[in-house]
């Protein structure tokens, strides 16, 4: 019994120098608020719009932050070489406007994708120009048939590292 008494000044003690935090749901606090002054884009949501030259309606993007590379939905992808340097050939099927474009490009790298429960896959990686928000950006894609995901453009770190903050609460913010 003797240890009861000795507890609850402890305890008191423990919670003396906590402060009362009220729960506000859109509230951003104060060290995350100056740190997305560092971030271009700011807060961005679960899906994104992502705009390609050649194309005047928006590829729908899921942002994936378990995602190191970015990968968009290419069909007929055939590699070739070139000047002795690896290139490849693929096009891009804009699900909204039914719009196809054909693309050579230098192969930055040949990306292993490690998939959960299936062997790993080589995919081409190249580099596409696109615009986000109000940024144009240069990153590496990774190339893939999408047809059968929701969405046709999938962004990985690689993109959204340094630029902004994802609440996966939110969509298209941008």
């Amino acid at each position: 019994m003797k240890w009861l008494f000795l507890l609850f000044p402890a305890t008191a003690l423990l919670f003396a120098g906590c402060e009362s935090v009220k729960s506000d749901a859109g509230a951003v606090p104060q060290s995350a608020a100056s740190m997305l002054g560092d971030l271009p884009l700011g807060i961005i949501g679960e899906t994104e719009a992502v705009y390609l030259e050649g194309f005047s309606a928006p590829f729908e993007a899921r942002v994936d932050t378990g995602a190191t590379t970015s990968s968009i939905d290419a069909r007929n992808i055939r590699g070739f070489e070139r000047d002795g340097k690896k290139w490849v050939s693929f096009q891009i099927v804009s699900r909204g406007e039914k719009l196809t474009r054909s693309y050579e490009l230098p192969v930055e790298r040949v990306a292993t994708i490690k998939r959960h429960g299936a062997e790993s896959m080589q995919r081409y990686t190249v580099l596409l120009t696109f615009r986000i928000g109000h940024l144009t950006l240069q990153r590496e894609f990774t190339l893939a048939d999408r047809s059968h995901f929701e969405y046709p453009v999938l962004l990985g770190r690689n993109v959204i590292n340094g630029l902004a903050a994802v609440d996966p609460s939110r969509r298209n913010v941008l």
